[in-house]
């Protein structure tokens, strides 16, 4: 039992160690994007997918193909915005936000 509960933490700690966002967070990042971006609320994501993500080589971060549909309210309005781009996540004072460059 504790060879096993060694080995758990030891996957747990090299999988923090990894460095990329999770899909989660990244999700987040990605809504927070947005809402800054179109000064609206977001009311949801659909179909959030993240891929391919690599160690962005010209700055900080990680470049991963993210895909999705962000419902944003749109003075009382549900406007679906689709996503299928390429976006840059980097960790600012331990939070991940997502750049369109």
């Amino acid at each position: 039992m504790k060879a096993w509960t060694l080995a758990a933490a030891a996957a747990l700690t090299l999988t923090a160690c990894s460095g990329k966002p999770s899909e989660g967070e990244a999700k987040q990042a990605l809504a927070d994007l947005m809402a800054q971006s179109a000064s609206a609320t977001v009311v949801m994501i659909d179909g959030f997918t993240l891929t391919g993500c690599n160690k962005a080589d010209d700055t900080d971060g990680y470049r991963c193909d993210t895909r999705g549909t962000v419902i944003m309210d749109m003075a009382g309005n549900r406007v679906p915005l689709p996503v299928d781009k390429n976006l840059r996540y980097t960790k600012v004072d331990g939070t991940w936000r997502a750049y369109a460059q």
